[in-house]
């Protein structure tokens, strides 16, 4: 049996999550939530990656800190696992309302071959069009691993 392809959230507020849970109600991905940066690092370091069709990234993960680590750790500290543990043909969508993070995170990612996408949460919510356009890229790239 073919492995469904996922999605990995990587966001520390309950209520994105649960939209982004919504959003992808029966369209054929199962979401992995990561919700603090050292859970991230977790499964990345792990090579949790295989069905990795897609990510969702925000950048301040602090309000959902599980160990004392986790209130250090942003999307700035995962990034490098990504770089190393993820294909390149992954697409990457950058929800953050950080105003300068971002545009350092996609610079990163960029750099190391993946598509990114920064559309802020809020725009996001008001617009879930554009997230079912990310979606619809993923779904059209995305090959299971063998």
């Amino acid at each position: 049996m073919p492995l469904l392809p996922r999605l990995l959230l990587i966001e520390d507020d309950p209520g994105r999550i649960e939209a982004f849970t919504r959003w992808l109600e029966g369209a054929g991905f199962v979401l992995v939530v990561a919700r603090s940066g050292g859970q991230a690092l977790g499964m990345l370091a792990k090579g949790s990656t295989r069905a990795v069709a897609g990510i969702l990234l925000d950048h301040d993960l602090s309000d959902s800190a599980f160990i004392d680590m986790d209130r250090h750790l942003s999307a700035t500290q995962v990034i490098p696992l990504i770089q190393r543990r993820v294909r390149p043909s992954v697409p990457i969508l950058i929800h953050s309302h950080n105003v300068n993070r971002p545009v350092a995170m996609r610079r990163a990612l960029e750099s190391s071959g993946f598509s990114v996408t920064r559309v802020r949460f809020a725009t996001l919510a008001s617009h879930p069009g554009l997230f079912l356009q990310w979606l619809e890229e993923v779904r059209d790239i995305w090959e299971p691993e063998d």
